[in-house]
């Protein structure tokens, strides 16, 4: 018998054990995982590679860029269907793959989702882990994402949901969803879904504020003046003149 480690203490306090009633979409068990090229649609591997430089100030230097480069790399291998015209991007990319692990401390693997965008600041003892990284986040290092209980399916990993700011030392794990526009704080052990707006820190992480929304304003109407007003999920659009 393996004795339980401490991770697998806290997950069975705080972690309620995934079933098939509670999995939504995001979280079904997927037997196919990295079997699909899961790139952002609509661009081409040179044009990701150039927004990830520009995303990381066009500095070659930086370990966060040449992980996600690998990563775009792997994923775009296969989209070739002929296994053996894969095999020498495949053979590349294993290789690729460690030299980062090994130079950078950074693990991200390709069948993580990954989106645009996406900030990796700083570098070392980065498990990237996740069943899909979204747009515009930003990670900082000794950041740890994965399944929260030994022996859970690979699947079972969090969703990191746009514009997420996660702070160094963070441990995201299970089946979980980081809203967006959320901040997860230093060292924040994170074992529940975060809503929307939130900011959470603390072992285990709990939400101690939700951010406001920015309010965006538009001009709809120039010439009768009309402004509509939307924050969040409501809006407001005065007749003209309303507002003297």
């Amino acid at each position: 018998m393996v004795p339980s480690t401490v991770d697998d203490n806290i997950a069975a306090v705080f972690v309620k054990p995934a079933s098939a009633d509670d999995m939504n979409a995001a979280h079904a068990v997927d037997d196919r995982l990295g079997e699909r090229n899961q790139n952002p649609v609509g661009m081409s591997l040179w044009q990701l590679w150039k927004e990830d430089l520009a995303t990381h100030e066009n500095d070659l230097f930086m370990q966060g860029f040449w992980a996600l480069a690998v990563h775009r790399l792997g994923n775009w291998r296969m989209g070739i269907r002929s296994r053996v015209l894969r095999a020498p991007f495949s053979i590349l990319y294993k290789i690729l793959y460690k030299f980062v692990e090994w130079t950078c401390g950074i693990s991200l693997n390709y069948p993580v989702k990954v989106g645009r965008r996406v900030r990796i600041w700083h570098h070392g003892g980065m498990i990237l882990g996740a069943r899909s990284i979204g747009d515009d986040v930003h990670i900082r290092q000794n950041t740890t994402f994965g399944v929260a209980r030994r022996g859970d399916h690979r699947s079972l990993k969090p969703v990191i949901e746009d514009r997420v700011d996660i702070g160094c030392g963070a441990v995201i794990v299970g089946a979980i969803t980081i809203g967006h526009d959320s901040q997860i704080g230093a060292n924040a052990v994170v074992l529940k879904d975060v809503p929307p707006w939130s900011v959470c820190v603390g072992v285990p992480a709990k939400v101690i504020k939700t951010l406001q929304p920015p309010v965006a304003a538009t001009l709809v109407s120039p010439s009768a003046g009309e402004l509509k007003v939307t924050t969040g999920e409501t809006s407001l659009a005065p007749t003209a003149g309303g507002g003297q």
